[in-house]
């Protein structure tokens, strides 16, 4: 009997022909549909997987060497207001793919009547948020996905931002991004075991491990630690067993790259904004691995 491909891994080989239509899409807007004097910050926020797609994002507006040097400011959507304080003349980017997370839809509330320019990032099907008077421009992403573990959704959240605030040079590298192929399923499987009990990362690779930790959860029914590679060594390293599996999501200059003995590592490698990319897509097929692993349905995180 041929064996059924889950959803999840559906989305996986379909989620690179996403990022074409959306960043194409975004490319072609016109600038007529946005406030005409440059954002004085970009706020970006979410929560859960949409929370640390935009932390990514801002990285990735960060490190955009020739980008219009604004401040990108990133956080859940609970630290809009507490955290980080809106103010007129900012862009405030909510991610949410269904549109329909009230902490976001608060957040972009508070941000709207502290006079911000406020942009929705969701499903080009959560019509019903984008009627809200306090959501001034809805930035359609790919379409709903069926499953809620979300790979494609995420990845086109941040395709679309990245693509909005960086134009072609973001279209470039996304077309680039494109061609790397489908990574073989049954290689990562035999490589990622039963999966880690902790995930390390500095920067970027922070939030990629809190990502793939997220996954590894839905998926897999998994529950893993994530931390940042410095803060790991300030207390959790205590509670270090035997027993513990450590991967490792290594960014060039993490201080810590030589003191972390992992069973598993993801290097991210190059300098451009969005780098870190082929290392999120190898965590998301190796959450998919662990699910297969572990005799789980990825779809569901059920036992199969």
């Amino acid at each position: 009997m041929e064996a059924v491909i889950s959803e999840v891994e559906n989305a996986l080989r379909e989620q690179r022909e996403s990022w074409k239509e959306v960043s194409e899409r975004v490319a072609a807007l016109s600038s007529r549909e946005f406030p005409p004097e440059q954002p004085k910050r970009i706020l970006l926020f979410g929560v859960g997987s949409s929370h640390f797609a935009a932390r990514l994002t801002s990285f990735a507006l960060t490190r955009a060497k020739d980008r219009v040097r604004v401040p990108a400011v990133a956080c859940s959507s609970m630290g809009v207001g507490v955290e980080v304080i809106p103010q007129r003349g900012d862009w405030a980017v909510g991610f949410s793919h269904r549109g329909q997370t009230a902490a976001t839809l608060r957040a972009l509330e508070t941000c709207d009547r502290a006079g911000a320019f406020t942009i929705l990032v969701a499903a080009a099907e959560a019509s019903k948020a984008t009627e809200l008077e306090s959501v001034r421009y809805h930035l359609p992403t790919c379409r709903l996905e069926r499953t809620e573990p979300h790979t494609i959704s995420m990845t086109s959240a941040i395709c679309a931002v990245t693509t909005l605030f960086l134009g072609a040079k973001a279209v470039e590298e996304w077309d680039a991004l494109r061609s790397i192929g489908d990574p073989n399923l049954e290689v990562l499987r035999s490589r990622a075991g039963m999966g880690p009990s902790i995930l390390l990362g500095e920067w970027e690779g922070e939030w990629l491990a809190r990502e793939t930790s997220l996954k590894l959860l839905e998926m897999a029914r998994l529950p893993t630690r994530a931390y940042s590679s410095e803060e790991f060594f300030h207390g959790p390293r205590a509670a270090l067993t035997p027993e513990d599996t450590i991967w490792h999501v290594s960014h060039g200059k993490d201080l810590r790259n030589a003191d972390i003995r992992s069973a598993y590592r993801v290097d991210i490698r190059g300098s451009t904004p969005l780098a870190w990319m082929p290392s999120l897509v190898e965590l998301q097929w190796l959450s998919l691995a662990v699910a297969l692993n572990r005799g789980v349905n990825p779809d569901t995180g059920s036992a199969v």
